[in-house]
């Protein structure tokens, strides 16, 4: 998933039905769009609508990417039961920023310990990349960062309706004046 999101080929399809498995995704990607991917349904949490489903999709390319999200948001691809698919680029950082969660430590790598350092033995008191603590901290990551795309999506998205809605009563009171 970090190959496919680092080469811009992975894409978030959202408002599918929940109980689609991720084969399904891929059959109905490869029949609307004439286009082979791969598909991962994203598992249910505690913030997630248990109405509405999500799947990352990987392209082999870039470009059947782009033509996939454009097509999406050009035309609409609706699902059996009336619901549009929407989809988005995908962007997680991956990156080895400061963790802002107490008690989640990020590890540094070890390019900054001396071969003293690396030749001691001794026992972590913080959370390492092999362990359990480890993994859930990266997930809860991955699980905010999604959150976070969410929102940003969605208060945008109310925003652009505001406005043309705004823009529909302006001109519908200059008719009315006229």
């Amino acid at each position: 998933m970090k190959d496919a999101q680092e080469e811009g080929t992975l894409i978030l399809l959202q408002n599918l039905d929940p109980a689609y498995t991720s084969s399904e995704v891929e059959e109905m990607i490869s029949k609307a769009f004439g286009e082979g991917c791969t598909a991962k349904m994203v598992q249910h949490t505690a913030m997630s609508s248990p109405h509405s489903g999500q799947a990352f999709v990987a392209f082999k390319t870039r470009r059947a990417a782009e033509w996939v999200i454009n097509n999406l948001e050009q035309r609409c691809l609706m699902l059996p039961d009336g619901r549009p698919v929407v989809g988005s680029f995908w962007v997680a950082s991956f990156d080895e920023k400061q963790s802002q969660f107490p008690g989640h430590l990020v590890i540094d790598k070890l390019r900054r310990q001396t071969q003293r350092e690396l030749k001691a033995v001794s026992t972590s008191h913080s959370s390492q990349p092999n362990t359990l603590e480890y993994e859930m901290a990266v997930e809860w990551r991955l699980l905010q960062d999604r959150a976070d795309f969410c929102w940003k999506k969605l208060s945008k998205q109310h925003e652009d309706d505001l406005k043309n809605l705004v823009s529909r009563l302006k001109r519908k009171k200059q008719n009315a004046v006229e």
